[in-house]
């Protein structure tokens, strides 16, 4: 968690009730002021034209793994990264009040919400999953389409903010649900003391040949290596984008001394960071006022 002076002004993509609304309130202290993005690329943009003074972007989950567009995004569009929080992710089954579960035919959510629940819906013959642009969405969709027969996956507070009932709740496939997100700034955070994280995104030209190499130069200096992602690059023959973190001493030469052996190995190398590595919290319900 983070405290900032004045009430912040803070970018998610989806609607109020989204889990990157709730990750927000967990991480900072204080007022808040959510701006809800329609997209990813939304949020990057408000981040940076000074609509908003942070984003929250979830970048990694759990049990269905990168959400690619972000990370994308990261590369393309880069933005400093501030801090981080991995956040309980408790999916709930959400429909009309009055609705039972046998009525319904189409259950709408996000596509990482779908994947995290695909057993539980595996198990549900009757019905059908359609992806939309939000869990919070999906519920305020269902809503406002007044069918029996629909349903949301969402949290419990989309579900509280529309006055919807809950039909089952925890339907994640592994109660180990967890969405990591990270915090977007128009400027790097202080580095404080201790180890810190990197995230680095390297494009490598042939075929990540060199990536044993760079991954040596970073484990050579005693940096840990946290994660690593191999991407291709879509029309970019045999060309490849490489997503890399490590945890390092934020000033230290020995992160510095990787970075130029990486560099050479991987012209245009980019660094975000150094952030705190992030804490892992259940989100909690909050009144509107």
């Amino acid at each position: 968690m983070t405290v900032v002076g004045t009430a912040a002004r803070v970018a998610v993509q989806g609607e109020l009730g989204s889990y990157s609304e709730l990750a927000a309130h967990e991480y900072f202290a204080g007022p808040l002021t959510i701006l809800p993005c329609p997209t990813f690329a939304g949020l990057f943009a408000a981040v940076a034209q000074g609509r908003a003074d942070f984003g929250m972007a979830p970048v990694e989950n759990s049990l269905a793994g990168s959400i690619q567009p972000v990370w994308d995004l990261l590369a393309e569009a880069p933005l400093p990264i501030a801090g981080e929080i991995l956040l309980r992710i408790d999916h709930c089954l959400i429909a009309h009040p009055g609705a039972r579960l046998e009525e319904l035919r189409r259950i709408y959510s996000h596509p990482q919400a779908l994947a995290q629940c695909q057993e539980y819906l595996s198990a549900l013959k009757h019905a059908e999953a359609q992806e939309v642009y939000d869990t919070a969405g999906a519920v305020k969709m269902i809503k406002e389409g007044g069918r029996r027969d629909e349903a949301a996956i969402a949290s419990a507070q989309a579900a509280v903010d529309h006055q919807m009932a809950i039909l089952a709740e925890n339907i994640q496939t592994d109660q180990r649900n967890y969405t990591r997100f990270l915090v977007l700034s128009h400027q790097p955070a202080p580095p404080g003391t201790g180890p810190h994280k990197h995230t680095l995104i390297l494009d490598l030209p042939d075929t990540g040949r060199g990536l044993p190499a760079i991954l040596a130069a970073f484990t050579g200096q005693g940096c840990e290596v946290l994660k690593v992602e191999l991407r291709k690059r879509l029309g970019r023959p045999w060309e490849y984008r490489c997503y890399l973190e490590v945890l390092a001493e934020a000033e230290a030469p020995a992160l510095k001394a990787a970075c130029e052996e990486a560099c050479a190995l991987a012209p245009g190398l980019r660094v975000a960071g150094p952030y705190a590595p992030g804490q892992t919290t259940i989100a909690r319900l909050h009144t509107r006022g």
